[in-house]
């Protein structure tokens, strides 16, 4: 199958081990102040309560492939000024990431137990900011949570549906509402303890830009048309010659006035055709370089010769260029704003987390000394 010409730039993989914690795709309602302040050095620590923001499906365990829980679910793993966090609590938050990595016997007992040490760590992180949120007046608290808790449950499209989430999850009604509840304490904490005594100025703001200018560059980008006469990769010769003399005789109609994107609707094989050739704004590096060297070697306005790609015979129009420039300041503003504010969120609370810490009780009744 003759497929177009761009070719769209692929998609970096983080580390699942070192980044990210995975969430619980069932509290999809739940408010994500949590996220922002669990964030440190780079390690993105999520509790269990936070609602998974890419709404992507909860993971599922492939037969004969869960990794094998450790220990007994009513043990307790650790404590927090007395409350108590059992092994089933632990499970539930490492088990799925633990099938993100892998089949259960591809898991080494090492990679377990750097799993399990960070899902601790964030449990308590989790807790101590609970701590802190649990005496929050929020008058309307209930009606909050059953709204949110109706919310999620009309996303199944039955109650056989819901109640195997929730089996799934392992936990009960009641112990989603008691989330939901625990969330919306910790987000009024967030936003009246933290976020509403955060004040940024546009002095702040201008420093930031000015000491980050690679930041806020923007690279050298164009628009282009293109007509295409593919050619599938098994083609031979003649068919290959065939449509090159096509695309010749399609660009000397261009040039001699022809409408070009009245030929690209009719003659071109890409499914840009449909939209007159245009491909939209585009940088480098999210062509195929021969399309590239060609598009970027024109001025807007002109018209290539015949390119030769792999997917075939080209006649590119350029129809603007944008030059690698620094955006205004005040094109981006709200965004500087919106990540220093993020940023100072995220070292306030988890201050204020590690204070707790510093006068709490935390201890590891089934680690042996």
């Amino acid at each position: 199958m003759v497929v177009c010409s761009y070719n769209q730039p692929p998609v970096p993989l983080s580390s699942i081990l070192t980044t990210e914690i995975p969430s619980m795709h069932l509290f999809s309602a739940l408010a994500t102040a949590t996220a922002i302040a669990l964030t440190l050095a780079g390690t993105r620590i999520v509790i269990a309560s936070e609602p998974d923001a890419r709404g992507s499906a909860p993971v599922a365990l492939p037969a004969g492939e869960t990794p094998a829980a450790s220990g007994d679910p009513t043990d307790v793993v650790v404590k927090i000024n007395g409350v108590a966090i059992p092994r089933a609590e632990l499970d539930r938050n490492t088990l799925p990431l633990l099938a993100r990595m892998g089949p259960a016997d591809s898991i080494t007992s090492d990679q377990r137990k750097i799993v399990e040490e960070t899902t601790t760590e964030n449990l308590i992180r989790s807790e101590l900011l609970y701590q802190l949120a649990k005496d929050q007046n929020i008058p309307d608290l209930d009606r909050q949570v059953d709204e949110q808790f109706t919310l999620i449950k009309s996303r199944s499209p039955s109650e056989e549906e819901w109640n195997d989430a929730l089996a799934k999850k392992g936990i009960t009604p009641d112990g989603l509402r008691e989330q939901l509840k625990r969330g919306l304490m910790i987000n009024a904490f967030v936003q009246n303890e933290v976020v509403s005594k955060i004040e940024i100025t546009d002095a702040q703001l201008k420093t930031l830009y000015d000491e980050h200018p690679e930041a806020f560059s923007k690279p050298e980008s164009m628009r282009a048309s293109h007509i295409l006469i593919g050619v599938d990769a098994g083609a031979g010769t003649e068919e290959k010659e065939n449509a090159k003399q096509k695309a010749d005789e399609i660009l000397e109609k261009v040039k001699s006035g022809a409408d070009f994107a009245e030929l690209a609707k009719s003659e071109s094989t890409c499914p840009s055709a449909q939209q007159g050739g245009d491909l939209g704004e585009f940088g480098r590096g999210q062509m195929v370089a021969p399309f590239e060297n060609a598009a970027f070697g024109l001025e807007s306005g002109d018209v290539s010769e015949v390119v030769e790609t792999q997917f075939g015979y080209h006649i590119i129009e350029a129809t603007d260029k944008n030059p690698a420039a620094v955006v205004p300041f005040e094109e981006v503003k709200g965004r500087i704003e919106k990540q220093l504010k993020t940023q100072q969120v995220q070292q306030a609370l988890m201050a204020k987390v590690e204070e707790l810490r510093a006068t709490s009780v935390i201890e590891f009744p089934a680690r042996k000394p």
